[in-house]
């Protein structure tokens, strides 16, 4: 193959990686990789979406299930919206991967299982919307390794009761919804 061809080569392959999947959009702006993947009918996280991903909205869709492995190309996403998803299930190690993630949005789904250990690899973390879900339990040691969280919505769940002490490694929170969840108070 001569210059010509490695260039034509090169250039064809450069084109594949910063391809945006059907029906997606995706935009350059600000130096942030924008994928636009709200509001169509998805029922999987698509793939070959760019590397270079920072914001990634999969919201209003129908991806009932967050598998292990489907944002291990993305990994540079700094927010990421499934707000309205019908999201049920999310596999141990789905959002592991996303050491950079600053804002995550699994709101209004139905989600009741959620793999809490896979926070620990989040510690940029700063806002969490778990609102509107079927959380039935908080584990007390869920949140320990988010020590820049300074939005936590957990309102609208199951939630009966919270261990002492879940709240007390957040030091940068300042937002907390915690209401309409059927908290089991008593003297006891």
């Amino acid at each position: 193959m001569g210059p010509f061809g490695a260039l034509c080569l090169a250039w064809a392959l450069l084109g594949v990686v910063r391809a945006c999947p059907e029906p997606c959009a995706c935009v350059d702006k600000y130096a942030h990789q924008f994928a636009d993947c709200a509001y169509k009918e998805l029922r999987e996280v698509p793939e070959g979406l760019p590397a270079n991903v920072t914001t990634l909205s999969l919201s209003a869709n129908k991806i009932t299930v967050l598998r292990r492995g489907a944002f291990v190309n993305v990994t540079q996403v700094t927010s990421l919206w499934l707000a309205h998803s019908e999201v049920r299930t999310v596999e141990s190690g789905a959002l592991a991967v996303l050491s950079q993630l600053k804002n995550l949005d699994l709101s209004h789904n139905l989600i009741s299982n959620f793999p809490w250990s896979d926070l620990r690899n989040l510690s940029a973390l700063q806002l969490l919307k778990m609102n509107h879900n079927r959380l039935g339990s908080l584990p007390r040691d869920a949140l320990g390794a988010l020590p820049d969280l300074r939005s936590l919505r957990i309102n609208n769940n199951r939630l009966r009761t919270l261990e002492p002490g879940t709240f007390d490694a957040l030091s940068a929170l300042s937002h907390l919804q915690l209401y309409h969840n059927p908290f089991h108070c008593s003297c006891g």
